[in-house]
């Protein structure tokens, strides 16, 4: 099991250096929020998400392909997407990862598992920040027109003699919430903490709008959506949304789904969270 898991490590770590190297020359990093913080406050904690909050459409798949049950599918996934977010962050924040083999960080996992709360959250519509204001308008009259009579209904149908899969309207993503105003005081004290990284919720899923004909040539796309917040050292929330990706249904093998898509959704998160600049107090105080 060591030898498994050091192996997943290995490929996702090859993954993280291989997308660095093939986006190296070409890559525009997207514009980052900075925080300028004392040293004390300079650490990223990471927490996994609960097992609980662990949705999938495809065990029955990837389990016998992998030899590998419920329990323990729900494990290495856990585990490789915070392996996954290791990586992506270690070259730009001091990183505590709170799924750790270590009866401390377990304590304090549990504690701040008891001091959060989840709340489902309407997906903000993306926006071109290119188009001009006079286009947006028009757009949004159009959508409103047109909306009640090409919208289709949500759910699973017939459409045509096919069955056809529509989503709600209107996605939603899990966001985390403070229950106990002190917990985040007190992992900033206890760990020298500055940006806590929160994994809400895992989902793999079967793609929206599949048709019967993808289904029966086991030939259709699957969804990874990863729910995340992120907060600062003063509870603030900084940045909650859903990071996600596709990937083939012919895709089974775990390592695969773990070293090649789970480093995806986890360079997506990483570059939704802002950037800490360390500063000495004197050059705090002298600004």
């Amino acid at each position: 099991m060591k030898l498994w898991l050091a192996g997943l490590m290995l490929l996702v770590s090859l993954q993280i250096f291989a997308q660095d190297n093939t986006m190296g020359e070409k890559k525009e990093e997207p514009r980052r929020d900075t925080l300028f913080y004392p040293d004390i406050n300079s650490k990223l904690l990471i927490f996994p998400f609960e097992p609980k909050l662990y949705r999938s459409e495809i065990d029955q798949e990837v389990g016998p392909a992998n030899g590998l049950n419920f329990q323990e599918l729900r494990g290495f996934y856990r585990l490789g997407l915070d392996n996954a977010l290791y990586l992506a962050a270690k070259e730009q924040y001091d990183v505590i990862r709170f799924h750790a083999d270590d009866a401390e960080i377990n304590k304090d996992l549990y504690f701040v598992y008891k001091s959060m709360g989840y709340q489902n959250r309407d997906l903000p519509p993306v926006e071109d920040e290119n188009e001009g204001k006079i286009s947006k308008t028009y757009n949004k009259l159009v959508s409103k027109v047109s909306k009640a009579e090409e919208e289709p209904e949500p759910g699973t149908r017939m459409d045509q003699g096919q069955l056809v899969n529509n989503p709600n309207s209107q996605s939603q993503f899990m966001a985390r919430t403070i229950v106990n105003e002190n917990v985040l005081d007190y992992c900033e004290e206890k760990y020298m903490a500055g940006l806590f990284l929160f994994i809400n919720q895992l989902d793999l899923l079967h793609a929206p709008g599949v048709d019967w004909t993808q289904y029966s040539n086991d030939d259709y796309p699957r969804i990874i959506r990863v729910h995340y917040t992120i907060f600062n050292k003063s509870s603030q929330e900084v940045f909650s949304g859903i990071a996600s990706t596709t990937f083939s249904s012919q895709t089974n093998d775990i390592r695969e789904i773990i070293s090649k898509h789970f480093t995806e959704v986890a360079a997506q998160i990483i570059n939704k969270a802002p950037l800490i600049v360390v500063q000495q107090t004197e050059d705090l105080l002298a600004e």
